[in-house]
């Protein structure tokens, strides 16, 4: 009599034995357990890379072409911050490799770097480059103080906009303003606002300390300093006595003419207020706070950037109280 089959079992897959000496028995013999089921790479599957941003193109071009060049095969940035920030631009976007003295030579082989520097700093950096070499220039904005006279300089053609006054923006320069988003339909954009601030234009006479955008930053880099950072804010906020005497023996030893404790006081308190600033440059930026030590790896360096040295003073009229000459 036949058994009867359970449900059970006829649901059962029993797997069957390989054929001896067939491939199924060698990944038996090797202890291969199958993963039950199929693994499909699609196009879905593949990770593609992502094109670079528009603006790469424009802003190398733009550098290029705006920076002095001597015709010796290498751009100097002639210590002027604008130059400056400029090549250091050029070497972020792998277009170019630094060279002796200061100044930067042309890659013989441009490539862009995995990494790509901040949008807001590269186009801080156009904007100020532009500015420099007067193919920006701002005009009288109502309600600033200064009102130079408008005779012989050139008529504006971009209109003012979002808290922006109006300027002149000579032709070749349109492209690459327009390619970072500062300038649409002859009119600055929401987003060039902040970016403008940094350059503070005299002609504007724009006071951003008291714009709540600035004030709430403030308050929340107050609420959420690294401790790192911290460390580095105490450091720049305590002049020893040990730093003075250092400071005297060296002058004494170098410095043509005698030095008193007041000359000791006036640089280190003037190098305190510079580590501070580069603290602000690298590790703060309005929109996103304080930057992670990976996060500033991104950033430019802008020696000039009026946004982060007005937050460097008012951060530290109110966490450092007692080290006035980080803020006086």
């Amino acid at each position: 009599m036949t058994a009867k089959q359970t449900r059970s079992s006829r649901n059962r897959n029993t797997p069957r034995k390989p054929s001896p000496g067939s491939l199924g028995e060698m990944l038996d013999d090797a202890g291969f357990q199958p993963l039950g089921r199929r693994i499909k790479i699609s196009e879905r599957d593949v990770v593609k890379e992502s094109p670079p941003p528009e603006w790469v193109g424009p802003v190398a071009e733009f550098l290029w072409s705006a920076l002095p060049d001597p015709a010796t095969g290498q751009w100097d940035h002639l210590f002027i911050s604008a130059f400056e920030s400029a090549c250091q631009t050029l070497v972020a976007l792998g277009e170019a490799a630094k060279a002796l003295g200061g100044s930067i030579k042309a890659s013989a082989h441009p490539a862009l770097p995995a990494t790509l520097p901040r949008w807001d700093d590269v186009a801080t950096i156009v904007v100020s480059l532009a500015a420099q070499v007067n193919l920006l220039e701002y005009r009288h904005f109502t309600g600033a103080r200064a009102r130079p006279s408008p005779t012989g300089l050139r008529p504006s053609n971009i209109r003012a906009a979002h808290g922006c006054g109006p300027a002149y923006l000579a032709p070749e320069a349109f492209g690459v303003f327009e390619s970072l988003d500062l300038v649409l339909g002859a009119r600055w954009t929401e987003q060039a606002e902040t970016i403008l601030w940094r350059d503070a234009p005299d002609e504007w006479g724009i006071d951003f300390t008291e714009d709540r955008r600035f004030t709430i930053a403030r308050d929340i880099a107050l609420a959420s300093v690294p401790d790192d950072v911290a460390e580095r804010l105490e450091a720049s906020a305590v002049i020893t006595e040990e730093s003075i005497v250092e400071w005297l023996e060296v002058a004494a030893t170098h410095a043509p003419t005698t030095k008193t404790r007041d000359d000791a006081l006036k640089s280190l308190r003037f190098w305190s207020r510079w580590n501070l600033n580069q603290l602000f440059f690298r590790r703060w930026r309005l929109h996103d706070g304080w930057l992670s030590g990976r996060e500033a790896e991104r950033t430019l360096l802008i020696e000039h950037d009026s946004l982060s040295l007005n937050m460097a003073g008012e951060f530290a009229a109110r966490h450092l109280p007692h080290a006035p000459f980080l803020f006086e």
